[in-house]
């Protein structure tokens, strides 16, 4: 293996970072020169009209700061002294590097007839030419001291340099206006050039019905264009990979699995369009009507509002509606028809039923009424896992299940401890939290080793108990604790916060007529306020410190922060708005989308 070839690679990767714009390359973008058959790619369309947006984004102007930007400068100066270390074989300075994608940069995945898919890489760099070629320069001077070779070929009248690698792969690279491309497959290098040229009768990925429908779905606003978009055709990509080989046994399977209704995934990413901060969407193409494992995908719709215990300090919120009942039938006859008459229903009795010391499928799986929400709440002082998770799933009869949950209990007791709070009755048990937390735990008084500082962490306590009509799963009893005070006092939950009727509002707005069967809410300040605390905290600043002893990097970052400290947090916190996301369901799939809010600055 040529393990000396990996720092190229990383090179071309770390130059996705950039300057002020230049023209882009004369060339069609990747979707029309890529074959149809493209089985998987990630693209930015124009890199410097990707940074001019996000510089408009919260964690754009935040580093603009005049509080922050001195920090971020002498942290940019720690990563330039690091990387002389290895500028000398890389033959560029680090803003040199930085400045070199000018458009479009694509990586796909193209399969091939005979042996493994072949990756394209396309890189614009215009105006940054001179400086690329000096990379490439010198990842072809280190492959050459280490046993590779090289050779030039013409194709499509197109001078190509084909690389030899010590391992036997090859790489085909060329050079066209300015844009750089290379690729694991020499005979893609052809079909490319010939598109290029607008000479191929083949048709393109910008020609898949699959891959038009994603992103037609993913494409954002007409006059706002994603920055970035990926797609996956994984089905296809499986089909192609493990076709003669001893894996393609497992191809005959699909159809019956239903899993050829899975025509594809993909998404986009927008930076600053209108008064979002950012724009997230990803679609999950399926076939219509579906079968098999994709006919599992059975979320329902309903009611969204923050239930009553929810409370009103979260940091994030998800519920959703699903038809569990349905998801069952179907997913026991799927599996049934492989394993047998019962299999599924044996299997859940002999796993789960027996060891609760209840009826899985007749009296459990009836009570559910088909919504599920999850919150995460900080629990303080801050410590590195401070985060709890608190998880409600809503109940038809919550009288039915206490009967249930008193079964469970009663298999489990020597490990489960009874506990009330503000007249709710819980059932609460230790939670093993890792080797340090266990060992800090148990010598709590035991002064530390100087290399391994006491870590300040929580204990987590699993928790579970009915509240109105959910059951709660935490692993917090601090949590469940706040939990039934908001019950107490719904005026407090989440529901009636504004942030949260602000998103609500806007999430109606994007479904339109649809019903969203998912539903999320998210406090970007919440959580930055978070990693904020943890920054100040002494574990951090120790542990930094223990790090940066070896590491040049890390000793510039903690002696910015020491020159630089950081500013009060209502200096970050101007920066960031509320965020959200909603699912829906349609015939063509299933469509995810997540936004930011963008903070309106005095």
């Amino acid at each position: 293996m040529f393990r000396r070839w990996s720092w190229f690679t990383v090179v071309l990767s770390l130059a996705a970072w950039f300057r002020p714009r230049a023209l882009l390359a004369e060339h069609p973008p990747a979707p029309e020169l890529l074959p149809e058959t493209t089985i998987a790619l990630v693209r930015i369309a124009d890199t410097q009209q990707m940074l001019a947006k996000f510089r408009e984004t919260a964690m754009g102007k935040m580093s603009q700061d005049e509080q922050i930007r001195p920090l971020v400068s002498q942290v940019y100066i720690a990563a330039q002294d690091a990387w002389k270390q290895i500028e000398d074989r890389v033959g560029v300075p680090l803003d040199r590097l930085l400045k070199v994608p000018q458009g479009e940069i694509c990586v796909a995945v193209v399969p091939m007839e005979e042996g493994p898919p072949g990756v394209i890489a396309l890189l614009d760099t215009r105006d940054q030419v001179t400086t690329a070629r000096r990379l490439l320069e010198s990842g072809e001077r280190e492959l050459l001291a280490n046993g590779g070779n090289k050779e030039s070929e013409t194709i499509e009248q197109q001078p190509v340099t084909i690389y030899r690698l010590p391992n036997g792969q090859s790489l085909a690279k060329f050079e066209k206006d300015g844009t750089f491309v290379l690729t694991t497959q020499k005979t893609l290098v052809g079909p490319l050039l010939k598109a290029w040229a607008g000479q191929s009768d083949e048709k393109k990925l910008a020609d898949n019905e699959k891959f038009v429908s994603i992103m037609n779905r993913c494409g954002g606003a007409d006059e706002v264009r994603p920055h970035v978009t990926w797609f996956v055709d994984p089905i296809e990509g499986a089909r192609r990979i493990l076709r003669n080989t001893p894996g393609a046994v497992a191809l005959a399977l699909f159809p019956v699995l239903g899993l050829d209704g899975l025509k594809g995934v993909g998404g986009s990413l927008t930076f600053s369009p209108g008064e979002f901060d950012g724009v997230q969407h990803m679609h999950l193409l399926l076939d219509n009507p579906r079968a098999g494992v994709v006919d599992l995908l059975q979320m329902g719709g309903g009611d969204t509002t923050p239930e009553n215990w929810v409370p009103g300090d979260v940091v994030n919120y998800t519920t959703f509606h699903w038809k569990f009942a349905e998801t069952f039938e179907k997913g026991a006859k799927l599996f049934n028809s492989m394993q047998g008459e019962g299999a599924l229903e044996n299997g859940i009795r002999q796993r789960f039923s027996e060891r609760l010391g209840i009826d899985i499928e007749k009296e459990l799986l009836p009570l559910l009424d088909g919504r599920v929400t999850i919150v995460n709440w900080i629990e303080k002082p801050i410590r590195i896992n401070s985060q709890t998770n608190i998880i409600g799933i809503k109940l038809k009869d919550p009288q039915a299940a206490r009967p249930l949950l008193d079964k469970i209990v009663e298999r489990f007791t020597e490990r489960l401890e009874r506990k009330g709070f503000a007249g709710v009755n819980y059932w609460m048990m230790p939670l093993p939290a890792g080797g340090p937390v266990v060992r800090a735990r148990a010598n709590e008084d035991a002064p530390p080793a100087e290399d391994q500082p006491r870590p300040n962490l929580r204990q987590p306590e699993g928790c579970i108990c009915i509240l109105g009509d959910y059951l709660i799963l935490c692993d917090s009893s601090t949590a469940l604790h706040q939990c039934i005070v908001t019950s107490n006092d719904p005026k407090t939950s989440l529901a009636n916060e504004l942030d949260f009727k602000l998103i609500a509002g806007k999430i109606k707005r994007q479904v339109g007529g649809e019903t969203a069967g998912l539903v999320s809410f998210s406090r970007p300040e919440q959580g930055m306020r978070f990693l904020y605390d943890m920054a100040l905290g002494e574990d951090a600043k120790r542990f930094l410190e223990r790090r940066s002893e070896d590491n040049p990097f890390l000793r510039g970052v903690d002696q910015a922060l020491k020159d630089n400290p950081l500013p009060p947090f209502s200096v970050l916190a101007k920066y960031l708005a509320p965020s959200g996301g909603m699912m829906t369901a349609d015939e063509t799939g299933f469509h995810y989308m997540t936004f930011t809010l963008k903070r309106k600055m005095p």
